[in-house]
């Protein structure tokens, strides 16, 4: 039915906590024995991944985990019993190469910039006359090869 997380204070004060499963809607508790602080929540698992699905693994050995995190789990947990937090995938942003030129015929300056690792555009425009091949993409790479 649900996995209940369980907290109370031993004979010494200490707070003990566990994850229990509760088959029926309630939950009798015999106080004696259980110190002076009882608490009872509804317990979920929580699992983050972006893209992946939580799903659930028995080993041999009777053991359940979540997959594929491999986090051990109680052995009656249900997919239901888990929280699946989708986190956002974070793009790396590479900084961006760039070279500057002065015009020879005008007061223009023009600047190349490195796209990713095998492209380069200039916003002159011989660059889009030569279809991406200008004098100073060429100069770009020639110093980029040496």
């Amino acid at each position: 039915m649900a996995l209940l997380q369980f907290s109370n204070k031993n004979k010494h004060g200490i707070k003990r906590t566990r994850i229990i499963h509760n088959d029926t809607t309630s939950l009798g508790i015999n106080p004696s024995g259980f110190g002076s602080y009882i608490q009872v929540n509804v317990f979920k698992y929580e699992y983050e991944h972006p893209i992946l699905a939580p799903s659930l693994f028995v080993d041999l050995k009777g053991n359940k985990y979540i997959v594929p995190t491999w986090q051990k789990v109680h052995p009656k947990t249900e997919l239901n019993d888990i929280i699946w937090k989708k986190t956002k995938i974070k793009k790396e942003k590479s900084k961006q190469k760039t070279w500057t030129f002065k015009s020879s015929s005008s007061d223009a300056v023009y600047t190349v910039r490195q796209v990713d690792s095998s492209s380069l555009k200039c916003n002159c425009p011989g660059a889009w006359r030569s279809r991406g091949n200008c004098k100073h993409i060429k100069e770009v790479r020639a110093s980029l090869t040496k």
